[in-house]
Parts: structure tokens; C-alpha cells; sequence
């Protein structure tokens, strides 16, 4: 069933000659499998010209020797236009990329409702910014946040002119008590609230504006106001437009509860904190469904034909068996992260030696650092050190550090494990010599589900490995900091304090 709409695949390096392709390319494609791997028919002519460049930089990087995934359009046996994801995985033997294997899967509807979407939000914001009212937001203060383009260009301004101002600075002088109290009283008020304000234009002109504003909240605190203003000079002096003022109101509720959604995105961390947990299930579907896929329709390969040559059968195998691996990795990392999360009595403390932890720490990763081209070196004491905590997170936090620094230094390179001993606390420090971190991405660097520079390309995963080591030393009233420059390394600091016992 994961597999319904997928076609496996192996092909050569170009990706024009397939000397495998399961039968599901009749059913998604409309061509018959035999009539692909015979060349009568070539899936390559059938992409979407405007697609043709990212295929070539699809197979580009399958040829580096990376895993690659693309999505473009293509013609479908009967004509039809459909949308589907190529994913590729470079085989070697002998250390030479011989062939691609990997899978085709029809995300036409994926791809349709993604556009649509795309779509609703462009219509939304030229919505905003061709209103010819003039639409704004204020911080609690008073200052403009936000004011639409031809809304400011109705006092003679632009929305920089604008932004960051005072808006009483653009009132008139005998106006300007009344309108400061109304805006005090509308962020203490729920209800919409109507006022006329006098402004005065750039070119010293006095322009009476019919203001509909509410107060923007996030939580409990007020943040602002929003408001919906309508240049009713003319009103003012012929009485001719009050006509539209209760279809003003009417489009106002509509456009204050868009716009206060959108603020309480914008402007507050917990809510964008909770936002990130609600999609947590859907971040990680993806992550799951990636090696799962893989799994299920390699295996669904293996069962149903029977007259696969034994370099694909020995193929597909290893890769169900690293998918597999990988999918019981994630599943692991996501259940400890959320115990850790949610239950904070999770931690099972008790006092040990930390120097026996890093000493078998240092013989494991010692010797994948080895396999792996790489220099290790450790400096730790030969005198115990006590501390009062959860073995096994804490050695999984250091592990975690370890990984990564092994993961992340290129073949030639430093891995260096070492442990200081202070009156009150131990001091574990794992540093590197591999990619390093750019600057601006270090404040990112512990953000739940967040992944960052080159790291986000280069290595799979959920984005919580670095949180899930924080989460643990934050839980031992410990702390970890990093220094680390691009291309020359990074160094992580983890304190932990030591046990009372004496």
C-alpha cells in the first residue's frame, strides 16, 4: 500500500537506459516496462523541457556518488501531464559508480495542491497591497509595523516613510489628544472600534480618515493594533459616503482576524514553538516515509519476481538492510526525544566514574575514526571522577558529539576527546577539524527540529540529535557551548557538575 504509486528502477549513470524497471510503469506511466528497457520507449524524452535542467543536475549528483532525489513533469502513455518524484541511489563496485537504482512516484496531486496553495497566498497579499485603504499595523507604543503600499501612498508617503515613525507625528495638532486617547483605549478593548483621525499628508494637506481598529494580542498581552482606514474627506464635507461605512465593518472582521493570525506568527516565540510540535508529526512522517518507501518496495521487488539477477537481489537487500537500520535509528532518537520532553522524572540518576564512560567512548570511536581516515587523540584523567546522573543519557550525549565530529571532518582530519577536572564540575570537550559551522547559524544550532549549513545537506535526519544533547545536559544543570569557524572545525564544551559525595 506505501508503494502504490511507485516504479522501481536501475539504470545506467545518464539515466537513459534501464536495465531494470518494475511493472508498475504501466500503471503509473502507461508504458509497458518491456518497451522502457528495450529503449522503444524513453522516459528521458518524455520530461517537461522546462524540467530538463533539474534532471541533468539530478544526474550530476548521482554521478558525485550522493543519493538524489528530483521532482519534474512528464507525459504519461495516454498524453496526460503528471508530476512525479525520481529518487536515485549510485551504485559502485569496486569503488566505481556503475549504475542508479532507485524509485518513480506519481505526486501530481501533491504537486497540484502545493501550487494551489502557493497560489491563495499571492492572491491574499496583492489583496492587501492594491487596497486602496489604507491598512497598517502599530506596535503597543504607538510606532507603524506595517502599512500597505497604497495606503501610504494616500497621505503622499511610501511605506518606509512611514515604518518605524510615530503615527502621531502625521496627525493633525488639535487632533492629536483625542486620537492618542482613542488608541489607548482600543489596546485596552476586545471590540472593534471607529474613529475619525485627521491626518496630514506630505504635502501639509489635512485628510480625514474613518479608522476601524481592534487590539492585536499574543496570549495574554497586547502587542498593538491593526487598524482599516478610508480617506472620507469628501464625506466630511458633502456627507455623501456614509453609505459604506457598514461594508467597511463587514470587511474589516474579516481582514483583523487574517491579519491577527498572521501577527501571532510572526511576532511570538511560543506560539511558533508549539506550531513546530504540531508539525512535528508531519516532519517526521517525511523522514520515515523516505526509508520506509525504500524498504517496502525493494522488498515488494524481491517477493514478487522471482527471476531477479543476484547482483540486484544482493542490491536491493543492502539497501532494505541501511534503510532499515536508519528507520530504527530515527524511531529510537524520536522516542527518547519525546520521553525526555514530556516526562521529567525520565532521568534514572545515579553516581559513577565518568572517566570509564569516555575511555570506552574513545576506544569505540577511535577505531570508526580510523576506518574512517581520521586521526583520534584523547587526554583523560586516570583519576576517577564522580557525578550524581543518568549514565546512559549522558553517554549518549557525548556519543551524539562524537558522531557528528567524526561524521563532519574529512578523511586527513582531527577528532580530540578530552576531560578536565575542576573543584565542582567536569568538563568534557569534543573538538574537530572538519566543516564547520557558519556563524550565523550557531544560535540556531540547539532549536528544536532545526538543521543547519552544510549539515542540512549532507546528512539525513529529523533535526534533533544536537537538541536531544542540550535537552539532556540542561537536565543535569549542566551546560554546553560551542566555538567553531567555517572549514577549520568546531569545538563543543559540556559541564557537568560532580557528585557531593565524598
Amino acid at each position: 500500500a506505501q508503494n502504490i504509486g511507485s516504479v522501481l528502477y536501475s539504470s545506467d549513470l545518464d539515466g537513459t537506459k534501464y536495465n531494470f524497471i518494475s511493472d508498475a510503469a504501466s500503471r503509473i506511466f502507461g508504458y509497458e516496462s518491456d518497451d522502457i528497457q528495450s529503449n522503444k520507449v524513453s522516459l528521458i524524452r518524455k520530461i517537461n523541457p522546462k524540467y530538463i535542467s533539474d534532471f541533468k543536475k539530478f544526474i550530476e549528483k548521482l554521478k558525485l556518488g550522493e543519493n538524489a532525489v528530483v521532482e519534474y513533469q512528464m507525459k504519461d502513455g495516454r498524453d496526460n501531464d503528471l508530476f512525479v518524484r525520481h529518487t536515485g541511489f549510485p551504485i559502485k563496485e569496486n569503488g566505481k559508480i556503475v549504475r542508479v537504482v532507485g524509485s518513480i512516484s506519481n505526486v501530481t496531486d501533491e504537486i497540484e495542491y502545493r501550487n494551489k496553495l502557493e497560489k491563495s497566498e499571492e492572491r491574499f497579499r496583492l489583496l492587501i497591497e492594491t487596497a486602496e485603504d489604507l491598512i497598517f499595523t502599530l506596535d503597543s507604543n504607538g510606532y507603524f509595523v506595517t502599512v500597505n503600499t497604497l495606503g501610504a501612498r494616500s497621505l503622499g508617503f511610501t511605506p518606509e516613510e512611514l515604518i518605524g515613525k510615530h503615527f502621531l507625528e502625521f496627525v493633525d495638532e488639535e487632533n492629536k489628544s483625542n486620537v492618542a486617547v482613542a488608541f489607548q483605549e482600543i489596546l485596552k478593548q476586545k471590540e472593534l472600534t471607529s474613529f475619525e483621525v485627521r491626518f496630514i499628508d506630505k504635502f501639509e494637506e489635512i485628510l480625514t480618515f474613518e479608522i476601524n481598529a481592534r487590539n492585536l494580542k499574543s496570549g495574554d498581552e497586547t502587542i498593538g493594533l491593526i487598524g482599516f482606514g478610508r480617506n472620507v474627506t469628501e464625506r466630511i464635507k458633502n456627507e455623501s459616503k456614509l453609505k459604506e461605512l457598514n461594508a467597511k465593518l463587514i470587511e474589516a472582521n474579516r481582514m483583523i482576524s487574517i491579519e491577527q493570525d498572521r501577527t501571532k506568527q510572526q511576532l511570538t516565540v511560543l506560539d511558533e514553538l508549539n506550531k513546530l510540535k504540531n508539525e512535528f508529526i508531519s516532519n517526521i512522517s517525511h523522514e520515515l516515509r523516505t526509508p520506509l518507501a525504500s524498504i517496502v518496495g525493494f522488498a515488494e521487488t524481491l517477493v514478487t519476481d522471482k527471476d531477479l539477477p543476484s547482483e540486484i537481489v544482493e542490491e536491493f537487500s543492502g539497501i532494505i538492510l541501511s534503510e532499515g537500520k536508519r528507520l530504527a535509528r530515527l524511531i529510537n532518537d524520536i522516542l527518547d526525544f519525546s520521553k525526555l520532553e514530556t516526562d521529567t522524572n525520565a532521568l534514572e540518576k545515579t553516581n559513577f566514574d565518568i572517566i570509564l564512560v569516555l575511555n570506552e567512548l574513545a576506544d569505540r570511536w577511535g577505531k570508526i575514526a580510523e576506518e574512517e581516515g581520521l586521526t583520534f587523540s584523547s587526554e583523560i584523567p586516570g583519576t576517577e571522577i564522580i557525578i550524581n546522573a543518568d549514565k546512559e543519557r549522558i553517554q549518549k550525549a557525548i556519543n551524539n558529539l562524537l558522531s557528528n565530529a567524526v561524521k563532519f571532518t574529512q578523511k586527513g582530519g582531527r577528532v580530540t576527546l578530552m576531560a578536565r577536572d575542576f573543584l565542582k564540575e567536569v568538563e568534557v570537550i569534543i573538538s574537530d577539524t572538519g566543516v564547520g559551522i557558519p556563524k550565523g547559524d550557531i544560535p540556531k544550532l540547539f532549536q528544536k527540529f532545526s538543521k543547519v549549513g552544510k549539515t542540512s545537506t549532507q546528512i539525513p535526519g529529523a533535526g534533533f540529535g544536537l537538541t536531544t544533547v542540550k535537552q539532556i545536559v540542561d537536565l543535569h544543570d549542566g551546560l554546553i557551548k560551542v566555538s567553531s569557524e567555517l572549514n577549520k572545525g568546531s569545538t563543543f564544551i559540556v559541564k557537568l557538575p560532580k557528585s557531593s559525595r565524598r
